[in-house]
């Protein structure tokens, strides 16, 4: 016990000397006031002080800076061609898929569902399952079978939605398993379960368990794979993130919320310097033939009675594959490409409308 409290000290300090110099640079441009002592709370409370009014600019000034930028425009086309046939080339010649035998891998909501076809198919391939769940005689059945493939698996009943258990939740593991090289979070409140969705309590639930659950294990997980320069981060949004319905606004701003959270992270992790080594995947599955209760739902609302609802199991074996590939961004069915549906936002309401009833729904 006293060498596992040690561990757990070095590794916190470790985590401190690895923020430490983001938060020495956001102090050093002043973005931080000594006063607020690091709470919105307090920050919010301190008087409102406007910027430096902008002054405005020369005739001369304004035609220096278009050059300027017009040069900026030439040169970003240059620079990108090199980069352009990168991509080509790897669209042409794919890299075959990395070996992720050995690796840990986290599963949140893994008792049932995508969850649990998830962490089948990653235990076909040799990864050991960790499953995070609320849900323990499903949990330990799961485990089970999944010891069946020759890998470690092990349960722990956890509320994705409580930091507090997260955090327990890591020291388990360093115990059990060491470290998580995969985190997976897939744990969600699906729409359209109870009567009235809208109320304080429901939205609430909904916006921990999908969103803040999120900022959680990221802020627990991921120092330990920037340390070991290793690491998979994939979230499940869904593909309410690019075609809202109309049907469920609580679930389609967490998804939103999921997809911006993961488009910033990548980034994040570019610019701490391990975009090479810790890989992100963010999952925009259709609907999925998961709790009877859901499915039920969709099927009865106006207009999508014959929505295309897809296996788990192809869900789970499409999402391990993405991983495999180190796929960024993925839709499920993987006939969509995400960059297929990114001018569909523009589009003018009735066209998307007719789009989405189209190719999703009929």
């Amino acid at each position: 016990m006293q060498l596992h409290k040690k561990r757990l000290a070095e590794r916190s300090t470790m985590d401190i000397a690895m923020i430490r110099p983001l938060v020495r640079a956001l102090s050093s441009t002043k973005m931080v006031p000594p006063s607020s002592k690091g709470s919105l709370y307090e920050f919010q409370k301190l008087p409102y002080h406007p910027a430096t009014p902008i002054r405005r600019k020369s005739i001369l000034e304004s035609a220096w800076i278009t050059v300027k930028r017009l040069f900026y425009i030439g040169e970003f086309f240059v620079k990108s061609i090199p980069i352009w046939i990168g991509l080509f080339w790897k669209w042409v010649n794919p890299p075959p898929p990395k070996s992720i035998a050995g690796w840990n891998a986290l599963v949140t909501g893994g008792s049932n569902g995508i969850g649990r076809a998830i962490c089948f198919e990653l235990a076909k391939i040799g990864c050991n399952v960790i499953i995070a769940d609320t849900d323990f005689e499903n949990g330990e059945k799961v485990v089970q079978e999944l010891l069946k493939h020759r890998v470690k698996a092990g349960f722990y009943k956890v509320d994705v939605a409580n930091y507090e258990e997260i955090v327990e939740l890591e020291q388990k593991i360093v115990l059990d398993f060491g470290h998580v090289d995969i985190l997976v979070n897939n744990a969600g409140a699906l729409p359209v379960l109870v009567p009235d969705e809208y109320t304080p309590e429901n939205i609430r639930r909904m916006m921990d368990v999908n969103v803040l659950s999120h900022f959680w294990t990221i802020n627990v997980f991921l120092p330990g794979m920037y340390r070991r320069k290793k690491g998979h981060i994939v979230a499940l949004a869904s593909q309410i993130a690019y075609t809202p319905t109309g049907y469920a606004r609580s679930y389609a701003t967490s998804k939103y919320a999921v997809r911006g959270f993961m488009e910033d992270l990548h980034d994040e992790i570019f610019h701490a310097g391990f975009e090479d080594q810790v890989v992100t995947t963010t999952v925009f599955p259709v609907p999925v033939n998961t709790r009877k209760e859901f499915v039920d739902s969709i099927l009865h609302l106006p207009g999508f009675e014959n929505s295309l609802i897809h296996s788990i199991e192809y869900v789970g074996r499409s999402i391990v594959q993405g991983i495999t590939r180190n796929q960024r961004k993925m839709f499920v069915p993987n006939a969509i490409k995400t960059w297929q549906l990114a001018p569909f936002e523009d589009l003018p309401r009735k066209i998307s409308r007719l789009l989405v009833r189209e190719l999703l729904y009929d």
